[in-house]
């Protein structure tokens, strides 16, 4: 019984990881991701800066506080890794220290350790048309000029995008409008980052595969802490299951006692009224007892999956005509009329339990119909199942109502003809049949219109 919220806790647990594992994936992509693009584009402002000092044009302000910051950043690394060496050596040498942290710091040596992360940069001149002017290089350039960086960079002043080399690798280009008296129009300078997206595409297939084998995992440890946690809950319920049905068992005979004690009694006191009334209230009672005993017993075999079901073909406008003939009399006592608009549909069903659950839906029905209404047992094929209907012109069920309505116990009180006769087991029966047959079962009600009970079962086959 508690298998299915096994199954949601698990869910639930499994779920949670899953969201917490995939925000630090996410994460540890975003982190790398960003890193390479800010390095690559650090990179390619300071190259630009570079270019721009050598032929002599003055920098930009954004380009100039790119090689500040470059110059900054590199001499900074420089210097933690030169005093980390170094201060074990040189404790007592403090104006040393001062002189060659200087000379680290200078922009000519930092330039100089890092011209290797820069060598990967390639620089074209090109004129307004995208032509280059010449290769400043010392290889052939592995790209074409970039059209739509150069129109962007005409009409902008600079543009800042990915491309494509020749041979397909990713590539970062920086694209900036220079004054045409330096004999061409444009610089664009660019970094292949084919390595990086490498790097990026291995840490991926990593997250992936350490992602499923710890989904593999958690699917087992949610598995687990879920039978943990409901452990003792199954215990209780089991418990509880079986004393339901020990009761049910044992009430059984003294129940069938006090009826055959009863009808003793009564036909003893025929003469005497009082006493057979009081005789024939205890018969009435021990019926609702007995009933109620029955429902109870069978509700804990479908707890706990014991009912056993023949399912074989079943005829359903048979079962229902049969069913009409036998409600008959009781809705023309009640001044309700009962048609059967079934079709001669074959559905795969027990039919015992079948006639059973349309028995309850019909008492349902019928003791809620006040009189000059109408009870109408109904069919439609839909796909491979058959739906079934219930149908009555009754005062309906309140909105609040629907949700709980299927719950074992729950009475509707004064919802439909102010009288409550029944166990509220009816419903929860029904349901619980309906399911073990592979079906399903809801129910739909406008006050002051009626209600509609509909489930469906298995279409069988001739």
């Amino acid at each position: 019984m508690l298998k299915p919220l096994r199954i949601k806790l698990t869910l639930l647990y499994l779920l949670v990881a899953m969201l917490l594992a995939g925000f630090v994936g996410v994460s540890a992509y975003s982190l790398l991701y960003f890193y390479f693009q800010n390095n690559n584009d650090s990179a390619l402002l300071f190259k630009m800066a570079d270019t721009f000092n050598t032929i002599g044009v003055k920098l930009p302000e954004e380009l100039d506080l790119a090689q500040q910051n470059w110059f900054a950043i590199r001499s900074n690394e420089n210097s933690s890794e030169n005093d980390e060496g170094e201060q074990n050596e040189h404790e007592d040498d403090d104006a040393d220290d001062d002189e060659h942290e200087n000379e680290l710091s200078s922009a000519p040596q930092v330039y100089e350790t890092y011209e290797g992360e820069l060598t990967s940069i390639f620089v074209l001149p090109l004129d307004n048309a995208g032509n280059l002017m010449f290769n400043p290089n010392p290889f052939i350039p592995p790209m074409n000029p970039d059209i739509n960086a150069i129109n962007a960079a005409l009409q902008n002043g600079s543009d800042l995008r990915n491309g494509i080399l020749k041979d397909g690798t990713p590539v970062r280009l920086l694209t900036y409008r220079v004054p045409s008296s330096i004999g061409y129009d444009l610089i664009q300078v660019g970094k292949p980052i084919g390595d990086q997206i490498r790097v990026l595409n291995q840490l991926v297939g990593g997250l992936l595969l350490v992602g499923a084998v710890s989904i593999l995992l958690l699917g087992f440890g949610s598995w687990w802490m879920a039978g943990r946690s409901l452990r003792a809950t199954q215990s209780a319920w089991e418990m509880q299951q079986a004393f339901v049905a020990n009761a049910s068992h044992e009430l059984r005979t003294p129940l069938t006692l006090m009826r055959a004690s009863a009808e003793v009694a009564q036909r003893r006191s025929k003469e005497d009224m009082q006493q057979t009334a009081l005789m024939k209230d205890i018969i009435h009672e021990v019926d609702h007892m007995s009933q109620l005993v029955e429902d109870l017993l069978l509700l804990s075999r479908l707890d706990a999956r014991q009912l056993k079901l023949e399912k074989n073909t079943v005829i359903l406008s048979d079962l229902a005509a049969e069913i009409q003939r036998q409600f008959t009399p009781l809705a023309s006592e009640r001044q309700v009329t009962l048609v059967n608009h079934t079709a001669p549909a074959i559905v795969l069903a027990d039919r015992t339990r079948l006639r059973q659950v349309l028995i309850i839906l019909l008492d349902n029905a019928l003791r809620h119909t006040p009189p000059g209404g109408t009870v109408a047992i109904q069919s439609v094929t839909e796909g491979r199942n058959l739906r079934i209907s219930i149908n009555d012109s009754g005062e309906g069920i309140p909105s609040q109502h629907l949700a709980h309505v299927f719950e074992r116990f729950y009475q509707v009180q004064n919802a439909r003809s102010g009288e409550n006769n029944g166990n509220g087991l009816g419903l929860s029966i029904a349901r619980s049949l309906v399911e073990a047959q592979n079906g399903q079962i809801r129910i739909a009600s406008q006050t002051g219109k009626g209600t509609s009970v509909s489930f469906t079962l298995p279409l069988g086959k001739v």
